[in-house]
Parts: C-alpha cells; structure tokens; sequence
C-alpha cells in the first residue's frame, strides 16, 4: 500500500496556535491564509498540555477558548483544498491541577523541586503520564480527529525551562528505578564526561527514548496505519524528520549560516528515503516570539533546504491573519512559489559527490560531539566549494559507505568496535579517510582506550596532549601547501596530541612548540621545530588514512582566519583529492550538486550568502560574471535557470561542464539534462 507522503509535495506551514486563537478562529479564512503561501501542509495544535478539541478524559486539560470554528471543521476546510493536517502534540507538561492530583508524575530536579513554568509543570519520560496517558491521548486524538500525520514536541529527558534555566538530571522516582534496573546504580547528580556513571546515564537517556519512540509509534500505527509520524524510524521505511533553523538570544557566537543546508544534509545523507522537513523558525526566541528574524535569513534557510535536496518549512506563532509582524512573509511565499512551479524537479533527489562528512548524531546543530570541529571543516568545505554529504555515525552501520571514496572524520572520539571495522576496511578497499583530534580514542560509551582504535591512521601511540596556544607549525613543502607560498608557519590553539605513528607514515609540517609571546623584545623562538607533525598519512591496504592531530576546524569555526582555511583547504585537495567547484565563484556563494533519483537529471544550486555579515542579515548584494566549472561525467543535452527560465550556453570538456552566470541575486537553479 502506497503512503500519501511518498512523491508528495511538500510545503509546509506549523501555525502554532495559542489557546486565544481558537476563541475566533473562521476554517474558511485559516484555509484561505495557506494558500496564499502555496502550503500543502498544515500543522496545528491539537492535544498534549491543552486539549484544543472536546477531550472526554480526566487526565487532558481542556482549552477554554473553544468558541471558534472546531478542529474537526478547520481539517475538512483543509482537506477541500487539498491541504494535508498534521497534529502537533506536547506531552512534556501539564497544567498544575493535573500535577496536584498525580505529583508522581512529575520531572524531579537535582534540589529536589519539580519545574513550573507560569502553571505548566514538566512531567518525565519515565513517568506513568507519558508511558500510559499519553498513548490514551494520542488514541483519542486519532480517533475525533481526521489528521494525516502527528509531530511530538519537545520528546525525551528536557531539562531546561522556557527561560533556558537547566535543572539538571531527573530524580524521580521513576527515573531512579529504571536506571537502578539496568545498571544497578543510583543516578549521577551531575553532568561529567569524566565520571563513568555518567557516560552510562547518557547511555540510558538514548535507549530508554529508542524504546519510546518505537513504543509511541507502534501504539499509532496499530490504530491508523495510513498516518505519518516524525521521526518514524521504527515501523516505515519512508516518512519525514523535522527539526529547526531558529536563534537564541544567549546563543553563543558565531552564528551557524548554514543550519538550513547542514540540518537537511545530514538527514537526506543518513537517510536518504525520508523527507527533510527543517523549519525556518520565525521569531528571534522563546521570549520574543512575535517578532521575525530578519526576512533574508528566512528566505536563505528555505533555499538552503531545497539546494540540499530538502522540502520547505515555515513556523510561526500565532495565526497567519493576526501575525503581528509579517515582514518574512513575503520571502518565504517567494520559495514556496518557486518550488510549486518546479515542484517536478524537486521530489526525489540526493547529494552527486563522493565526500561525506560524519557527525555524532544531533538536533538542529545541538549534540554531545565535538560540534564545534564539525562546523569548522563543513564552513572550509562549503566555502571552498566541495561538493560533500553529511551522515550520522549510527548509519555507518545501517547504510554504509559504499555510496562514497572519501569521508572525514572530525574529532569523532566515540566509536564503536563495528563502526571502526568498517572504516578500516573503506580504506582498505582503496578510499581516502580523513580525522581530527581524538578520534576513535574511546568506545560508544566514552571508555577511553589504550590508543586509537582505527588501525588505519596508523597511530602507534596516542601520547600526551600538549596545550599549544603559542606554537605554530613550520611549512617547508609549498607544493603541497600550496597556499603557503608567501607565508612560512600555519598557527594552531586548542590541544595537540603528541602521536607516535608506524614507520613508513608521511610526516607534513613540523611543530614549533609554544613561544614567548611578550613581551615583543623577547618574540622568537628559543627552541627549533619539533618532529611532531601537522599532518600525517599512513598507506592502509589500497587506501590511505591522513590523520591531523589537532582540531583545525574548531580554530577555523571560533576566528574563521584564513591561515586555518587555507591549511584544510590544502589537505582536502592535495592530500585527499578533493576536487571543488571550479571557476570564479567567491566563498559566500554556495554550491551543490543534485541527482535526481531516476538518473535523468542533475540540478547545480548556488545561494548567495553574502548578506550576512556579523551577526545580522541583509539582502544579498547580486554578483555579476561568475563562472562555474562543475564534475559531469557526460555531456549535458541541455541547461535551463529554473529561477529566470532561460536556456543557458556550456560547454563541456574531460568529465568538466562550464557554465557562466551574468548575474546572480538571491538564488540559482540550473536543471542538467
């Protein structure tokens, strides 16, 4: 049996409905609102800490705002129009008169309080709500409502409060009975990689949230096996995984520009039969919710969504009608036209490269990895115009690498014993491995290891870590760091790990520990450069493993100078063979590559991010005279811009297609035939 969410297209608009605006809501008008942006996806507000539907149980608070048009008859209005509904729930919370009643249920923090937020008291994952009166929730929810798909807000172990207050781990009593079942230990009181009890609490949090999902999702599909789930990994093949492109008003610095191109990699390249469904947050943060960010950053998150072979997601508070600032409106109907009128194009695509890029698993840029190493060598690589996926490091196992001749690893410290096998024998079969930092110096659970456990980098001993603020590396070899040619050290800050590698490896670069650094009389080196390498590569059965003992992206992401780059930008291309994009395209100009999943077309994307500048975002200034030199192993029949509609002229020579672009603005879409 077919899934309507298979071949769909998909334009999708959360409309998160507070309790007021179902007081006047009119069906008809919601309806009406959504096709002005070309939505075929609606998601609202249906059930969890407010019933916004007649509930009949005890244990589900009901709105008092019900004088509008019902749920059911905004739904059928919907449907009319051929706008499939999604019902969002949140069973992280409930009203304070529930709690009263069953205070058992509650999240228990370190002092020992529970967390109420302004009446919404946090209940656990472990308790008897989520476990049992949730599922009688969801049932109810299936059965009065005619909804397509369920989204589930805010799953898992939340520790923090709207206000971004952590409270730390949870101390109920259900909590502290499972954990003691399955290690039997008391639960740890704080969060500390180093303390063992720890790294099994953190372990705990992953299977118990596996088991309810896969729990929660069997529950649904035994009542509507048509209906979509986020996240569904457990009983389809196929759906959709949603997460968020938003900003925080404490973040720390510097802001992330790709969220919407890494947010949708990572999903199309880890699971590749599932929709990208990553959302561009309009308001600034949980406080101030009723203004957008800046409208340009919208529209850039959207187009990053579809050049990285994802759909379009669009959330806002409140109503479409009664929004208080639609500055953004405009730029986000402007992609969702876009796609509609070349939504053919845009149903079943993937990433055309052979690089990919692996990461601990995450949320909307969020993970317990080292993420910081991670978005330094994605910015390297997308500035430098690699043409990359992104995977996360659980379906190394379940889909392989056999797509892929490259993969980098950075600073990836936990690996299991299969994972590394079949690293190990990816480069023993001919490829290329790159990793940063630690890597493989731990198992899954973060027990360290004697050495590294890839047996590829050729790593004899791990050594010690030196601090190296003040040390640089000494370039001697400018034909490999070709960059170099008129400057002779790469500086380095962070930790480096003193290596002892096998004989036979290949050394790069010698390390100049650190020197005095003041007062300026005394700035020279006391010592020469060291035999510690900047880099180094170990043949690995057909293959070669290069190892950088240091953390080069996370320099690169925290000052982003151009030493650092250029250094990543010489190891990707003269030490591991990535070839990038060629032409004269600037660094803020994005490119990607898709293959469309019958092979009869490719689609070549550029986004124009040069808008952004500090932490603001602009318009993007349009770039005149480009010239792109794109990998294509045969000669295109044709090329047309899907954004001005024009036949373009290229040539194509050797396995390489010339394209020149007179000018572009916000976006640009070329469909290869």
């Amino acid at each position: 049996m077919g899934k309507w969410w298979d071949g769909y297209d998909w334009r999708f608009v959360q409309t998160n409905l507070r309790e007021i605006d179902m007081a006047d809501i009119d069906a008809e008008r919601y309806v009406s609102e959504l096709k002005a942006f070309d939505a075929t996806i609606a998601m609202i507000n249906t059930s969890g800490i407010i019933a916004s539907y007649g509930t009949k149980l005890p244990f589900h608070t009901q709105s008092a705002y019900l004088t509008g048009d019902s749920l059911q008859d905004i739904i059928a209005a919907c449907h009319r129009e051929d706008i499939r509904v999604m019902a969002r729930t949140d069973f992280s919370k409930v009203r304070r008169p529930l709690y009263e009643a069953h205070p058992e249920w509650a999240y228990v923090g370190i002092d020992g309080n529970i967390v109420d937020y302004q009446g919404d008291v946090h209940v656990c994952l472990n308790s008897e709500y989520q476990q049992i009166h949730a599922l009688d929730i969801i049932r109810e929810t299936l059965e009065e409502l005619d909804v397509d798909g369920i989204f589930f807000n805010m799953g898992g172990y939340v520790t923090s409060d709207y206000s971004g207050v952590q409270h730390g781990i949870c101390q109920c009593a259900g909590c502290r009975n499972r954990f003691s079942e399955m290690y039997n230990l008391p639960l740890p009181q704080m969060a500390d990689l180093q303390d063992p009890v720890y790294r099994k609490y953190m372990s705990f949090k992953k299977k118990t949230s596996r088991m309810y999902a896969e729990k929660v999702c069997r529950f649904i599909k035994s009542i509507r096996p048509e209906i979509l789930i986020n996240h569904d990994l457990h009983t389809e093949q196929s759906g959709f995984i949603r997460q968020e492109s938003n900003t925080a008003l404490d973040r720390a610095l510097p802001s992330w520009q790709y969220s919407g191109s890494e947010n949708t990699k990572w999903v199309r390249g880890s699971y590749p039969s599932f929709i990208s469904s990553n959302t561009s947050v309009d308001f600034i943060d949980f406080p101030t919710r009723h203004v957008t960010v800046s409208p340009y950053q919208q529209e850039l998150r959207l187009y990053q969504n579809l050049a990285n072979a994802g759909s379009l997601d669009y959330y806002l508070i409140g109503r479409l009608d009664n929004h208080a600032d639609r500055s953004g409106f405009a730029g986000v109907q402007r992609v969702f036209r876009f796609q509609k009128e070349n939504e053919i194009f845009y149903r079943d695509n993937h990433a055309d490269c052979d690089t990919v890029l692996l990461a601990e698993e995450h949320w909307g840029g969020h993970g317990d990895g080292d993420m910081a190493e991670f978005f330094g060598l994605y910015r390297v690589l997308t500035e430098m115009h690699q043409l990359f996926d992104v995977m996360v490091l659980p379906q190394v196992k379940e889909g392989g690498l056999s797509k892929y001749k490259k993969v980098i690893l950075p600073n990836l410290q936990n690996l299991d014993t299969e994972t590394v096998r079949i690293l190990d024998a990816f480069v023993a079969d001919g490829h290329v491995l790159l990793a940063t930092g630690r890597t493989s110096c731990a198992d899954e659970a973060g027990e360290l290891r004697e050495n590294p456990a890839l047996q590829s980098l050729g790593i004899l001993s791990g050594g010690t870590t030196l601090k190296a603020r003040g040390a640089y590396f000494t370039v001697q070899d400018k034909k490999t760091f070709s960059r170099f040619h008129d400057c002779d050290l790469i500086v380095l800050d962070g930790d480096y790990q003193q290596t002892t590698y096998a004989e036979g490896t290949r050394k790069y670069l010698r390390l100049l520990p650190p020197q005095a650094f003041g007062p300026p009389e005394r700035c020279y080196p006391l010592t020469g450069p060291t035999e510690h390498p900047g880099v180094a590569v170990h043949a690995f059965g057909k293959g070669q493993a290069i190892h950088i003992p240091w953390l080069p992206g996370r320099f690169f992401h925290r000052q982003g100078y151009p030493n650092t780059s250029g250094f990543l930008t010489d190891v990707f291309e003269n030490l591991m063979g990535l070839q990038p994009v060629g032409g004269n395209l600037p660094p803020m100009v994005e490119a990607t590559l898709l293959k469309s999943g019958d092979g009869s077309f490719r689609l070549f994307h550029l986004i124009n991010n040069n808008g952004h500048f500090g932490n603001s975002f602009f318009e993007p200034t349009p770039i005149h005279d480009l010239v792109c030199e794109i990998p294509m192993p045969v000669d295109p029949v044709s090329i047309r811009s899907l954004v001005g509609g024009e036949e373009k002229d290229f040539t194509w020579r050797a396995g390489w297609l010339t394209v020149r672009f007179k000018k572009l603005d916000r976006f640009e879409a070329l469909l290869i035939r």
